[in-house]
């Protein structure tokens, strides 16, 4: 990989990083479901443009809409609000590695080896570690939810080994195009926005979901559509679990996170056993 790719490769983890502080801002001035509401409508108007009909492949993409869209990021975000520990829980959201592998195996009879079991067992009891710190049970809650959130986008990517002839930005668009109202829906009955919801918080607040819409998804997504274009997905996957890393200096440093002793292990155990799976696959 050229040394300019490198670092575009670095680039974009620091983009997905500084997402978690995003979505604790942003989650926390204008509530879960408002700011997935927000971001999703944001990403609509800027690439409603791109928006092409799929095909016989609309299914397809009505189900990334549904399980990566609404299910993955609503979770993920309301966890985000329960939790003061923003770092655990993006540490938590690299089990999309495991979750795939353990898919790729039960829905499309792909072998595994005991490298990659002992690996995906030592990510999950890192996990476990993480979850026994005494920070009260909504620390629990957050963590249990990111985990569902986090098996959503990893059936998501299954999906997606399907799909063909699919732009990344026509994907995303009709992603925010389907998600945005049923967002919407949720928003209206869970948190029940009022005017002073939208008109309370300062312009910075809607710095949270711009950044979430704009850096993290148009421009984070579509730069690793044109790395995969380039590399395989299995050349760069082991590359992505950067991104906690700057989820978890970016939180200490934004939002005063602590990194405990017991967060510390259990999020080690984690990423050694990711990684360790995202390099095995990357041999198959």
């Amino acid at each position: 990989m050229k040394t300019t790719h490198l670092l575009v490769l670095i680039g974009i983890n620091i983009l997905w990083g500084m997402n978690f502080v995003a979505a604790k801002i942003g989650t926390t001035e204008f509530g879960p479901f408002l700011f997935t509401t927000l971001r999703f409508a944001i990403v609509l108007v800027l690439l409603c443009g791109f928006i092409r009909w799929p095909g016989k492949q609309i299914w397809n993409v009505v189900t990334m809409s549904l399980v990566q869209g609404v299910a993955h990021y609503s979770l993920v975000f309301y966890a985000i609000y329960l939790t003061e520990s923003v770092s655990s829980l993006a540490i938590v959201t690299q089990l999309v590695v495991p979750f795939s592998t353990i898919l790729a195996v039960l829905l499309l009879k792909e072998s595994i080896g005991v490298p990659r079991i002992v690996a995906i067992t030592v990510a999950f009891a890192g996990v476990a570690i993480m979850s026994f710190e005494p920070l009260g049970p909504q620390h629990i809650h957050g963590i249990l939810i990111t985990l569902v959130g986090t098996f959503c986008i990893a059936y998501s990517t299954i999906v997606m080994r399907r799909m063909q002839n699919v732009g990344v930005f026509n994907l995303q668009a009709w992603i925010a195009l389907i998600a945005t109202p049923i967002m919407g829906l949720l928003t209206w009955i869970i948190e029940s926005p009022t005017l002073d919801t939208f008109t309370e918080p300062d312009l910075l607040a809607y710095w949270a979901p711009a950044y979430a819409g704009i850096a993290a998804t148009i421009i984070g997504h579509g730069l690793l559509y044109w790395f995969i274009q380039r590399y395989t997905i299995n050349s760069v996957a082991p590359f992505i679990t950067l991104s906690v890393v700057f989820g978890v200096l970016f939180s200490i440093l934004f939002l005063d996170d602590v990194l405990t002793l017991r967060i510390l292990i259990g999020g080690l155990l984690t990423l050694l056993g990711v990684t360790v799976v995202a390099l095995r696959n990357r041999r198959l």
